[in-house]
C-alpha cells in the first residue's frame, strides 16, 4: 500500500490485481480531524482494467484528486 497526500489529505492506493487479469482501481480518502478518522473509499468502475499496478494506482490517484477537490469546492455535494 502507497501513501500519498493531495491538499491536506492522505490518499492510500490500493489497487487489486483481478482474477480475470490485469488490476482494477481502488484508493481511500483518509480524513483527520484531530478528533475522528473517516475513510472514504474511491473505487474505479467494474469495467475499468489497467495493464499494471502503476497505471491502476494512477488512476486511483487521478479519482481521489477529483474527490477531494469536489469535496473542497462543493462539487460533490459534500462541503
Amino acid at each position: 500500500m502507497k501513501r500519498k497526500s493531495y491538499k491536506d489529505h492522505v490518499v492510500e492506493l490500493l489497487s487489486h490485481r483481478r482474477r480475470s487479469g490485469g488490476w482494477y482501481s481502488r484508493a481511500t480518502v483518509i480524513i483527520d480531524d484531530g478528533k475522528t478518522v473517516k475513510k472514504i473509499p474511491i473505487l474505479s468502475r467494474r469495467r475499468t482494467r489497467f495493464d499494471t499496478l502503476l497505471e491502476a494506482d494512477a488512476y486511483a490517484m487521478e479519482l481521489a484528486k477529483l474527490w477531494i477537490d469536489g469535496k473542497i469546492w462543493g462539487g460533490n455535494g459534500r462541503g
